[in-house]
Parts: structure tokens; C-alpha cells; sequence
């Protein structure tokens, strides 16, 4: 008698790829799902960082950073992320900030400002970090962008009223907790914003990269965000220069030196985008919310009445 040799027919080695590949695309969803939570888990964590150096800023110095500052004589235009450097474990990166004499701070060297700080940004957004950029300003490169942005009210960003923007941070804001008003757990403090990108070219070898344009772009929309609207809107923000891609529902309007600047809260996340509370707390607020409750969350001391979000 011939001894039959054990082995797989051809339909029964299809039968197993096939249960194989549905196995795989059960699989695959679930797995991208907690790889995003994480992901979200750590943005939020960020933003809480950021909110605890900003409070940490104010326990130090009795008043909060200012949104930006276009005036003095050494680092015009810088912003409230240089002045919190110490308190997210980036002193070495302040020091050095601090004992260069430049100007504009669009001019700081690159090997200061396209250092990466993680604590700014976060890994759901594909573009972050966004760093150097095409044609760049006038010292080589936008410098890193990050992820998160401070409030500074809830209506257009005038250029020619800056410095009286009904938020927390503004130019020259000089903001301190008995100046919330409205209560600290009925203000919005930061938010998150995305990276546009790093090849943003605009007239004169200007480049901004959106939302989260630190060494520069102060002035022209990118060192806050305003409740106007609510988180990823469709209504196009208004910044000095922007790509106008569709960045995932975030059309951009570059306006270059017009006076009515407009920069929404926006990020990558599903529904919606995380907020940093003046008390600290981080709350992830929907898309969906209520125009008129995310516009009395933005000003300080507007004396509105906030419900349930």
C-alpha cells in the first residue's frame, strides 16, 4: 500500500488566507483606534503642560505672559512661548534665547529656534513638527511650530486694536487671575491649532506656517486663536499668509497686512478639539458646541452666562 504524505489542498490554503485577511481587517481598525487614543491621551497631556507653565509663569511673576510683544529693544514680536520656556523644562533654550541681542525675533539664529520642544506639539497632527520652511524670513526658516495657541477673545483678531482683545492674551497683555472675571472654570486659557506646513513662501521672503507660528508671526494671527467660531470650522481662518489647501476642513485665507485677522481653534482629532480651562482643566470641546457658549468661554470678563458644554 503507497502512504499518503500530509498536507494543505488548494482550497483549504484559501480558506485560510481568506480567514486571515478578514482576521487583518478587524484588526487594523481596532489597532489604529488605540494607536489614536494614545496619541490623543498625549496631546491632551501636553496641553496640560503647557497650562501648568503658564500658571507656574504667573505664581513667579504675578501676571501671565504676555500674548506677544512688538515693542523694546531686543526680540520684538516674540510671544508667550519664549517667555514659558523655564517652566517646560527648556531653561538652556531660554538662556540662550535670552543672551542674544537681536532685534526682531524672527532673526534669532536657527540653532536656537529650530530646536524641537515636544511638550508643543502634538502627534496627531501629521505636519508637526513644523520646522525651517521654504524661502523662510529673513533669518533662514519660520523655526518650530507648534501645536498650541492661547485665547485672545472672541471676535476678529484686529491688527489696530491688539492690544484690547477681550481675552486672556493679547499684545502687550499684562493678565492676572483677579482679572478673569467670568471665573477661571468659565474661560478658555489655550487650545490646540495645527501646522500648516513648513513651505509657506509669502511676499519678501516672509513665511509663516499658520497656527502655531511662534518666532514671528505674532502680529499677523498665529499666536492665539479666537472663539469667534467654533473648533474646525469651515469658515477660513485669516492669517498674514497661509497655503489655502483644505487641510482636513481648515481652509486658510492669506490677508497679508489687512487688519482683520481671524485664527479658529483647530486639530486633527475626531469631533472636535482639546481647550486648556484658566483652572487648568483640559476639556475636549466638540465641534458641535453652541456658537454663543464657545464665544462667552473665550472673553474674560464679559459677565456671560455659561451653560452645559
Amino acid at each position: 500500500m503507497r502512504c499518503r504524505k500530509a498536507g494543505f489542498t488548494l482550497i483549504e490554503l484559501l480558506v485560510v488566507i481568506a480567514i486571515i485577511a478578514i482576521l487583518i481587517a478587524l484588526l487594523l481598525p481596532a489597532v489604529q483606534q488605540a494607536r489614536e487614543a494614545a496619541r490623543r491621551t498625549q496631546c491632551k497631556n501636553h496641553l496640560k503642560q503647557v497650562g501648568l507653565a503658564l500658571h507656574n509663569y504667573h505664581d513667579t511673576h504675578n501676571v501671565f505672559p504676555y500674548g506677544y510683544m512688538e515693542s523694546g529693544t531686543y526680540h520684538k514680536r516674540d510671544t508667550w512661548m519664549q517667555m514659558v520656556l523655564p517652566f517646560i523644562d527648556q531653561a538652556p533654550m531660554y538662556n540662550q534665547y535670552s543672551a542674544w541681542d537681536g532685534e526682531w525675533v524672527m532673526d534669532t539664529p536657527p540653532e536656537i529656534k529650530d530646536l524641537q520642544i515636544p511638550t508643543l506639539q502634538c502627534p496627531t497632527d501629521p505636519s508637526t513638527p513644523g520646522v525651517g520652511g521654504g524661502g523662510g524670513n529673513r533669518a533662514g526658516g519660520n523655526g518650530f511650530q507648534g501645536n498650541y495657541v492661547v485665547c485672545a477673545g472672541n471676535d476678529l483678531m484686529l491688527r489696530s486694536q491688539a492690544h484690547n482683545l477681550n481675552g486672556m492674551f493679547c499684545r502687550r497683555s499684562s493678565t492676572r487671575m483677579g482679572d478673569v472675571l467670568d471665573g477661571t472654570s468659565n474661560t478658555v486659557m489655550t487650545s490646540e491649532g495645527i501646522v500648516r506646513g513648513s513651505d509657506v513662501s509669502g511676499p519678501d521672503g516672509v513665511s509663516w506656517g499658520g497656527t502655531g507660528g511662534y518666532w514671528g508671526g505674532a502680529p499677523h494671527g498665529s499666536y492665539g486663536f479666537t472663539t469667534l467660531e467654533p473648533p474646525n470650522s469651515r469658515l477660513a481662518d485669516q492669517i498674514y499668509d497661509c497655503k489655502e489647501d483644505d487641510f482636513m476642513g481648515a481652509p486658510c485665507n492669506p490677508i497679508g497686512g489687512a487688519d482683520e485677522l481671524r485664527n479658529f481653534a483647530r486639530s486633527y482629532h475626531v469631533g472636535g478639539a482639546h481647550a486648556g480651562m484658566a483652572d487648568g482643566a483640559i476639556r475636549f470641546i466638540s465641534s458641535n458646541i453652541d456658537t454663543g457658549t464657545w464665544r462667552a468661554l473665550g472673553s474674560r470678563r464679559g459677565g456671560e452666562t455659561v451653560g452645559e458644554y
